[in-house]
């Protein structure tokens, strides 16, 4: 299950909420990293997204100016996350149960 942490900030963005997502193993934490990093942010004046790994802990940092767009760039990122989950699941024939 997914950790999360949630701040508020002085700063132009000051939303903030931090998910750590735990995965069987090390190798594929770091495939949804790099799978979901592709994406850059379109407007990263008022929405950024920091994602980054730690041994088997995919952590995605978010950073937005209200808590409504907190909301749904959070959304987004895990239906994300969840297809590249799905994805694993059936294509990756090193994945883990």
């Amino acid at each position: 299950m997914a950790a999360a942490t949630t701040t508020t900030t002085t700063s132009a963005l000051s939303e903030r909420l931090t998910l750590q997502i735990p995965f069987p193993s090390a190798r594929l934490a770091k495939i949804a990293a790099d799978v979901l990093d592709v994406d850059k942010d379109l407007k990263p004046e008022v929405s950024q997204r920091l994602i980054s790994t730690q041994d088997n802990i995919l952590t995605l940092d978010f950073q937005t100016t209200t808590l409504k767009l907190l909301r749904t760039v959070v959304n987004s990122s895990m239906e994300m996350v969840q297809m590249v989950v799905n994805t694993m699941g059936t294509f990756d024939t090193e994945a883990e149960a």
